[in-house]
């Protein structure tokens, strides 16, 4: 199952270190061969068509309600709840992509 990048997740991976790159595209090779079967390790249910990949200090936002599932926001993990700035960002992008 490929996944899609929004272009502002783009631009947010393109300044992690070496190390948290690696670890991202490892995360999300694991989702494209997996997909939903991940253990909640890797891969985390938010809400509705809402799911949180995990790698390391990275959390990538995967939308599913498109034609493909798109990583519509990307952030460091500072707590652990989603903050509700987040949400919104998350909520105002998915309706770009209905």
């Amino acid at each position: 199952m490929r996944l899609i990048f929004d272009p502002r997740v783009e631009k947010f991976l393109k300044g992690l270190s070496d190390k948290d790159i690696a670890k991202v595209l490892e995360y999300i090779d694991l989702f494209e061969d997996y997909g939903y079967s991940l253990d909640q390790r890797y891969l985390k249910k938010v809400k509705g068509p809402i799911w949180e990949l995990r790698p390391r200090r990275v959390r990538l936002f995967i939308f599913t309600g498109a034609e493909k599932p798109v990583i519509v926001h990307a952030n460091y993990k500072k707590s652990q709840k989603i903050s509700r700035k987040d949400l919104k960002i998350i909520d105002t992008r998915i309706k770009q992509y209905r």
